[in-house]
């Protein structure tokens, strides 16, 4: 087979072909393919157009953005949980406006007006999760060189707005928690849950989806896979982080309750589920916050959400004097940003380190003394 000379054809992740070349204006121009004899005869043809002087800069791209998401959801590196909930965000929150249009007639006013609107309908949280697949499929076709650049521009629009600061907890008020989640016969089984959480950092899907044998001598638990309700069905799948996979190591009090509560409430066989409910079953989130909310209430704690357990527990580990690297593998994340965010909330460490740098000006003092 004769060498090709002009342009260039590859493979890209989602299985279709890219061909490339550089025109006679001294651009680039790109085209998509499923076949890669259609890519090597749509250069063919431009090549052609070229050598008869009939040559005309073709439009940068064909596809539209519901190609680009099809292609997009299909990708082997998903999780199967964020495949689910990737499909339902760009079905029930991005088809019906961005499906038809083709990728290099979205712009930045275009996305600004879509944000506008579904903001006006849409939860902040989703919203948020919809504008940042969006930014996520967009940025395929800049990678493929079909648009020169995202027009996902909103500054924050990723982040959802909380109706209030996250707060964490004290040790004394997660403590109390447990203690009224103890009293009531239907609820105590999920004492020890509670402590886990405010005090190992373990997200919710983590630790409902413990089993016996994650526990480990020495109060560790072992952290492998996340579970979360989607559509309908509990679905089963790794940590949300590489880094998730992990161990962390809890409070010697905060194990012992974890015993009693083996004891008590968890069947012997090593899978079985360490958090269970009543039945048997995966706790749901919406049971497990309404849970909670009664149980803070009844001890009258100021507003304050499940998920700042969590918060609490790396705001209190961050308060130990752990170093970034430390809170990092403790919470399982992949990126030091959300450690430093909790190492700057434990504010009340400052008067400890004046002390600490004193203590340490002190000694040197002192020993300037001795010398002279």
């Amino acid at each position: 087979m004769p060498k090709r000379t002009f342009g260039s054809v590859d493979r890209l992740p989602s299985g279709r072909f890219r061909a490339r070349y550089v025109g006679p204006d001294g651009r680039r121009h790109t085209k998509i393919f499923r076949a890669k004899a259609d890519a090597w005869a749509w250069l063919a043809s431009e090549q052609t157009d070229l050598l008869r002087k009939s040559w005309r800069a073709p439009k940068t791209s064909g596809r539209t953005v519901g190609e680009y998401a099809e292609d997009y959801l299909a990708r082997n590196d998903l999780r199967e949980s964020t495949r689910v909930l990737y499909a339902g965000l760009w079905r029930h929150h991005l088809a019906k406006v961005w499906a038809h249009v083709p990728v290099d007639e979205v712009t930045p006013a275009g996305v600004r007006s879509w944000h506008a609107k579904a903001g006006g309908s849409t939860r902040p949280t989703a919203l948020a999760q919809s504008y940042r697949l969006l930014r996520a499929i967009l940025n395929v076709a800049v990678a493929d060189e079909a648009i020169p650049s995202n027009p996902c521009r909103l500054r924050g629009a990723g982040t959802p707005k909380a109706s209030r600061p996250s707060r964490a907890l004290t040790a004394a008020e997660a403590l109390q928690l447990a203690k009224q989640l103890g009293r009531d016969r239907r609820t105590e089984r999920y004492r020890a849950l509670l402590l886990v959480l405010a005090f190992g950092g373990l997200r919710f899907g983590e630790a409902t989806a413990l089993h016996r044998s994650d526990v480990l001598p020495g109060g560790r638990l072992r952290v492998e896979r996340s579970v979360r309700r989607v559509s309908g069905r509990w679905v089963v799948g790794e940590p949300k982080t590489d880094a998730g996979h992990r161990t962390v190591t809890l409070p010697a009090a905060i194990a012992a309750v974890l015993e009693e509560h083996l004891e008590k409430h968890v069947e012997a066989a090593p899978g079985a589920l360490l958090f269970p409910t009543s039945t048997g079953g995966y706790l749901a989130r919406s049971n497990w916050n309404s849970t909670f909310r009664r149980a803070a209430n009844a001890i009258g704690l100021p507003a304050v959400r499940p998920h700042e357990l969590r918060h609490t527990g790396a705001t209190l580990a961050a308060g130990t004097g752990a170093t970034t690297k430390e809170l990092m593998r403790r919470l399982g994340h992949s990126s030091p940003a959300a450690a430093l965010l909790y190492q700057h909330a434990a504010d009340d460490r400052d008067a400890d380190i004046a002390r600490a740098l004193d203590a340490m000006l002190g000694a040197i003092t002192e020993a300037r003394d001795d010398i002279q």
